[in-house]
């Protein structure tokens, strides 16, 4: 792989997204070449990072390195789905570190202990509800919260967690786009890779990060504002504005390029306004952060669009617009951290300062009930030859609800109960499996539909519970069976849940999700 460069690995962490980002598409071709998965080169670039980051360590502290806890803190998109989060988790520990010392946190919850722990003293008080915009290079999440205390800092989510993939990169898609309509798609694929390259990269490093907006106000310093974008080597061609190796873009023509990527970004950002006002409450302030957050022309368009909300763009959000990182990498930049940076480490630092959060989709299992012919019909009904009843199978409960609140400080316990013959239990009972279910509705069903999605399986090893505890059935040809009731604790996080047995209430440790 040898001088092919991969890019938006990140994004290719999702294949539930649907992406647009070239580099990313790019790298997803080179990958498929090599017999490589996304998680592979994650796992690859998480393990260098870590040696290196040991090795900083190691000539700051020597040996006494050695003796000393490091915590990973790793952010991702809030939109991401469980797999995706946990195949991230995945290079984690494929790259040596322990699943006990990672975190996994949502970019925008990491950016709003960031801001809220850094802004200026009384910009924000007890009871106030504020938006974070975290606007990256591939997705856009938003989330809000209303402070419950200043300080300490305890944030409750008020709405549910919304975002798209409309990142800067798209910008740069836009652009290619709108050189090949120039051009032509023969044509401009035509043209010197190197030319192509540097009419991209003075686009990403100048163009981009600068527009202000084609606003017509004649005290406004940006009004007159044109760009030459560099095409070394190409003839001149009046028509389209290309001449002495410059292509002229007026700042129609990039407000052009911007114009429905931002529309989707205000779209977001209004409808979190809704939801906001849907329970009750107003929001006080939008905090603009990530990459994309440092545009000028975003700031003026989302301030123009809620101008009873301030909007702010608190320093150091991200010092460049550069889509040559890989979409949400947190630098250091002049040796002050970034905002997801900083707000990973104070994550990790001071735990969780989130009390609720508001669930994104309904979480469930699915069961089998004792047949009632008063409420089934008999058509679904299925004889079970072991405890010699009749049941119907496909029934949903749900344990957690879409739009309801959740904490990391009440687990979930979910109930089952399994019917297990004694003359083949001794393996059993060591992987016991389930399955896991989610529905994006807002009402979900009572049974199993297509609007119903698998999401892991979740293996529970019973055989550390005593025998002595499960109740004894037999039936009517001398099969022995034991009936155990157990629970599984789900407990929600930033961006992740964990999976505990229980039994008696006592816990036999962790259940293994596989995606």
């Amino acid at each position: 792989m040898f001088g092919e460069v991969v890019r938006g690995i990140k994004l290719l962490l999702d294949p539930t997204q649907e992406i647009d980002y070239t580099p990313a598409m790019q790298s997803k071709e080179i990958l498929a070449k090599y017999d490589k998965e996304p998680v592979d080169v994650a796992r690859d670039y998480l393990q260098l990072l870590v040696n290196a980051a040991k090795e900083t360590l190691r000539r700051r502290f020597g040996n006494a390195l050695d003796s000393m806890e490091i915590r990973y803190v790793l952010t991702v998109p809030a939109v991401w789905t469980d797999k995706a989060k946990n195949m991230t988790l995945t290079a984690a520990t494929d790259a040596g570190i322990s699943a006990l010392d990672v975190t996994l946190v949502s970019e925008p919850e990491a950016a709003a202990l960031s801001c809220l722990n850094t802004i200026q003293p009384n910009t924000i008080e007890n009871g106030d509800v504020v938006i974070i915009c975290d606007a990256g290079g591939g997705t856009v999440d938003l989330i809000s919260y209303r402070v419950k205390s200043v300080n300490p800092l305890e944030l409750m989510e008020v709405t549910e967690g919304t975002g798209a993939i409309c990142g800067s990169v798209l910008l740069d898609k836009r652009f290619e786009s709108y050189l090949i309509g120039l051009f032509g798609e023969r044509t401009y694929q035509s043209l010197p890779h190197k030319t192509r390259e540097t009419a991209l990269n003075h686009w990403q490093d100048f163009v981009k990060p600068n527009f202000a907006g084609a606003s017509i106000e004649d005290d406004d310093e940006y009004s007159e504002v044109d760009y030459s974008v560099p095409l070394n080597g190409v003839g001149d061609k009046p028509e389209i504005g290309l001449e002495g190796g410059f292509l002229n873009m007026t700042k129609e023509n990039v407000g052009g390029i911007f114009l429905p990527v931002v529309d989707e970004v205000e779209r977001l950002v209004q409808d979190q306004m809704v939801q906001i006002s849907m329970a009750g409450m107003r929001a006080k302030a939008i905090f603009l952060v990530g990459g994309f957050g440092s545009s000028e022309y975003l700031f003026r368009r989302l301030q123009s669009a809620v101008v009873d909300v301030t909007v702010l763009q608190p320093p150091n959000a991200q010092v460049f617009l550069d889509s040559n990182q890989s979409p949400h990498t947190d630098t250091i930049a002049d040796g002050l951290p970034l905002f997801g940076f900083s707000g990973a480490v104070l994550r990790g630092l001071g735990g969780n300062q989130v009390g609720q959060r508001i669930a994104r989709c309904h979480y469930g299992i699915k069961f089998d009930i004792e047949y009632n012919p008063r409420r089934h019909n008999a058509a679904d009904k299925y004889w079970n030859a072991l405890t010699e009843k009749w049941y119907v199978g496909n029934r949903m409960k749900w344990y957690i609800e879409k739009g309801k609140p959740i904490s990391e400080d009440k687990p979930i316990r979910m109930n089952w109960a399994r019917n297990m013959a004694k003359v083949s239990c001794v393996e059993t009972l060591r992987r016991v499996s389930t399955s896991l279910y989610i529905c994006n509705l807002d009402d979900a069903p009572d049974h199993l539909t297509e609007d119903v999605f698998k999401v892991c399986t979740l293996e529970a090893n019973l055989s550390a519970i005593p025998r002595n505890f499960f109740s004894s059935g037999t039936n009517s040809v001398g099969q022995s069976y034991y009936t155990i009731p157990y629970q599984i604790a789900m407990t929600p996080t930033s961006a992740s849940i964990l999976f505990n047995l229980e039994f008696n209430g006592v816990s036999y440790g962790s259940v293994q999700a596989k995606y």
